[in-house]
């Protein structure tokens, strides 16, 4: 990640350096203003909240907030001042630095996670009764499918939404190969696939938001659209398909020790097999896939009768 020049703490807050999550922990109690839910289930601008796991700087969330400002929605950018990827849903405690980007408006860089980004930005940085519409957390720099899920940033600040407001706010997370693995993220080659996937995930996005509504308003609230773009060209995309979330992913972990009482992670690839309708296999065909995450974090109810079944012996 690219060093942050003239970053400022954010003005108005107490010592002027940071919000203190004793503050940001109690936030998760009360319930944001209330807004009409007619936003997301119209076809008019939205308030979207932006984040990700890959830094606030990263191309692939500027490329976004880009595309989203010129279809006309309002973005206030705010997401991790480091790479915070695989975080999952890790929540940051202590005090925490906000600093505003001097150079642009209403883009902020976050001292904490992914998720606590979301938390933060939704309950303490927007004002006069706005509160978002949307979270969006991408253009995550690679995929997000099958069973990595669990350990995605990008998915993690995404459900943060659904889970940790109240009233819940629902999400999309965006992620990408890049064309030239062999190339460095910022490469003119990269740079041009990102902008091209943020294109088309501005129209995407414009063809699923009504998704989560019916008359009455909002109906999805706790569910994130996860979406991933494969390694190609956007005029080559065989198409979009709703995928279910694979059951493999071909990230092997294995620690190595290198000091007395010290091991460091080692990931490497492995060749996977996954379902014909996963994510992962939509992808390598060449497909956008769109996979619905339920943030309910529920089990059916003829498991949990089963279960009750089996207690009563007990």
């Amino acid at each position: 990640m690219r060093a942050a020049r003239d970053r400022r703490p954010i003005p108005g807050r107490a010592a002027g350096v940071a919000i203190a999550v004793g503050s940001l922990a109690a936030a998760l109690l009360p319930r944001l203003a209330a807004a009409e839910p007619a936003a997301l289930c119209s076809s008019g601008p939205l308030e979207i909240l932006l984040t990700n796991d890959d830094g606030y700087q990263s191309i692939g969330i500027r490329a976004l907030r880009t595309q989203l400002q010129a279809a006309g929605h309002h973005v206030i950018l705010a997401a991790p001042d480091h790479n915070a990827s695989g975080s999952a849903m890790s929540f940051t405690w202590g005090p925490v630095l906000v600093t505003p980007d001097s150079r642009e408006p209403e883009v902020f860089a976050i001292g904490a996670t992914p998720a606590t980004s979301v938390v933060l930005a939704a309950t303490a940085l927007y004002r006069d009764g706005r509160r978002p519409d949307l979270v969006i957390s991408g253009i995550n720099h690679g995929s997000n499918a099958g069973s990595l899920l669990v350990l995605s940033g990008t998915i993690g600040a995404a459900l943060a939404g659904t889970l940790l407001l109240d009233p819940p706010v629902p999400g999309l997370a965006v992620n990408a190969l890049r064309l030239r693995a062999d190339e460095p993220m910022d490469s003119a080659a990269n740079r041009a696939q990102f902008d091209a996937v943020a294109q088309h995930f501005v129209r995407l996005l414009a063809s699923v938001r009504g998704w989560y509504c019916d008359r009455e308003g909002v109906t999805h609230p706790r569910t994130v659209l996860n979406v991933n773009y494969p390694a190609r060209p956007v005029a080559d995309l065989r198409g979009v398909v709703v995928a279910g979330q694979g059951s493999e992913t071909d990230l092997r972990l294995t620690f190595t020790q290198t000091a007395e009482g010290q091991f460091q992670a080692q990931a490497s690839q492995l060749e996977t097999v996954d379902a014909r309708e996963s994510d992962n296999q939509r992808l390598e065909d060449g497909y956008v896939t769109v996979t619905p995450l339920n943030g309910r974090l529920g089990d059916d109810a003829p498991s949990h009768r089963k279960l009750e079944r089996r207690l009563r012996a007990l």
